[in-house]
């Protein structure tokens, strides 16, 4: 069995290597792919929140788990003003579509009157 020493290493590293995957996600423009490799972090995190209870273990690690939780932030953080902009241009979206939802009766064709035939038809 592994010790707890050996097994936090290792979840760090692995947790280390998520929150960077996330970033060159990010960066890439992959949005889909940050967040799901944020959710798979999310059972490494969980497990050393366990392991964390033990004092010593928490005081080693502290400075590492300070820098990755920093990085996690900032991605998060991004992602956020990436939904705030996407949230601002459906909005715009919607409101275009409003105002040619108002206008375009405007700009349809008119039903031909009954009894009465365009001159452009030509008969025969």
């Amino acid at each position: 069995m592994e010790a707890p020493r050996e097994t936090a290493a290792r979840l760090l590293a692995a947790l280390d290597m998520l929150v960077e995957q996330e970033g060159m996600y990010l960066r890439g423009g992959y949005y889909d792919l940050s967040v799901e490799t944020r959710q798979r972090a999310e059972p490494i995190v969980q497990h050393l929140a366990t392991l964390a209870a033990d004092p010593a273990l928490a005081d080693e690690f502290r400075p590492r788990i300070t820098a990755i939780t920093e990085r996690s932030a900032i991605h998060a953080e991004f992602l956020r003003g990436k939904l705030v902009d996407l949230a601002t241009e459906i909005r715009g979206n919607d409101q275009a579509r409003q105002r040619v939802a108002q206008v375009a009766p405007a700009y349809a064709p008119a039903a031909p009157r009954m009894g009465v035939a365009p001159r452009f038809l030509a008969a025969g």
